[in-house]
């Protein structure tokens, strides 16, 4: 069931994330403090690793630690890029590099912890779903 709908689930989420961070919000959403701005780009790619690394992992079938650096990788590409995006192809938003730096953070919060889940079900001899 996770292999069938984790690939559909992820690129969903990036299309969506996609669309989300191009099309003008301004009407939508008014005046997001900073701080709250960031906290959700962080929030934004920690999912986005999740997301990728069930598919890497049990979709393609990648070792579980090339697994979380092919998500991590793909979190921070596709942050840079979308970043680009904005300041290249849109006229309402703007790129920012401390939205690129709170994006990074999502990406570490979420290698660590799914490298912390993998050494406590290692030390209880435990495979749940890892």
């Amino acid at each position: 069931m996770l292999k069938k709908i984790s690939l559909l689930a992820s690129v969903l989420y990036t299309i969506s994330l996609t669309a989300l961070s191009l099309i003008n919000i301004n009407d939508v959403v008014k005046d997001i403090p900073s701080f709250n701005d960031k906290v959700l780009h962080a929030l934004v790619h920690f999912i986005f690793v999740i997301l990728w690394f069930i598919v890497f992992r049990y979709t393609l079938n990648k070792h579980y630690n090339k697994a979380i650096l092919l998500a991590a990788l793909s979190s921070v590409v596709y942050g840079i890029l979308i970043e680009c995006f904005q300041s290249w192809i849109t006229v309402s938003r703007q790129s920012d590099y401390n939205d690129v730096f709170a994006n990074v953070l999502g990406m570490v919060f979420a290698s660590i912890l799914l490298i912390t889940i993998k050494k406590h079900l290692l030390k209880n001899n435990n495979s749940l779903l890892f």
